[in-house]
């Protein structure tokens, strides 16, 4: 079994199986899900990151007229995500003072 689990933890970390078929290739060896995964993080490596994509947000109360222009943000979603990407130029501290923030 030992062999085998080598040869399932190589397959994976050359990319020509994916995690799921690793789990689901060592449950079927009678390995526990737990020893499976400790087996797998010792032999993973960092992937270079990509560049590009999409990120999905799931976030209550949207609404069809939202955008990213910080500008035009009128509604919490919005401001939420734009304060995800950066930071504000200024802020109002719990006085009523401007405080600079980006903005010097």
């Amino acid at each position: 079994m030992n062999d085998e689990l080598k040869y399932l933890i190589g397959r994976t970390v050359q990319g020509k199986h994916s995690r799921r078929a690793f789990l689901g290739r060592a449950g079927a060896l009678g390995v526990s899900a737990a020893m499976a995964n400790t087996l797998l993080a010792g032999a993973a490596r960092a992937q270079e990151p990509k560049k590009g994509g999409l990120i999905r947000m799931g976030m209550q109360g949207g609404e069809s007229t939202n955008t990213l222009d910080p500008a035009l943000a009128a509604s919490e979603v919005p401001f939420a995500v734009n304060m995800t990407w950066g930071e504000m130029l200024t802020d109002v501290d719990p006085h009523g003072n401007l405080d600079m923030r980006i903005a010097e």
